[in-house]
């Protein structure tokens, strides 16, 4: 029952394994990002930067993954718009180098907004027009 005593819908929660998995990839994801963008910000020779980056998507395909797997609406609720901004802005990156570091700062700015947004914003549904899962 929620404040106003109506009948809530039961909350879907992750099986434990499953939300260990997507725990540890976030994790990973965040710190193999967090020493690309390093590596950007401090002008490393691009070569250098390929180990981590391949790992950044790697860890990123994973994350998305994990999503999907709990809700196969997450495409396009406002947590999937998010990812797709953030992915967008490395996307861009490779055709406009000059501006890497500030793409890869919206791009980590986006992730985090997305990951903390409230709930009514991270589930909204762009096609249904209401919060789903």
């Amino acid at each position: 029952m929620n404040h106003n005593g109506q009948q809530q819908a039961p909350r879907h929660k992750r099986a434990g394994w499953a939300r260990g998995v997507d725990i540890g990839l976030r994790s990973l994801h965040i710190g193999v990002a967090g020493v690309l963008l390093g590596g950007v910000i401090f002008k490393q020779p691009l070569s250098e930067l390929h180990y981590w980056a391949w790992w950044t998507v790697g860890t990123g395909l994973g994350l998305v993954a994990s999503e999907v797997y709990h809700s196969w609406r997450w495409p396009y609720q406002g947590r999937g718009v998010m990812v797709m901004l953030h992915i967008a802005c490395v996307a861009v990156l490779h055709a406009w180098l000059q501006y890497a570091v500030p793409l890869m700062w919206a791009a980590l700015i986006i992730g985090a907004v997305g990951s903390h947004m409230p709930r009514k914003y991270r589930h909204w549904s762009f096609l249904d027009g209401q919060v789903m899962d």
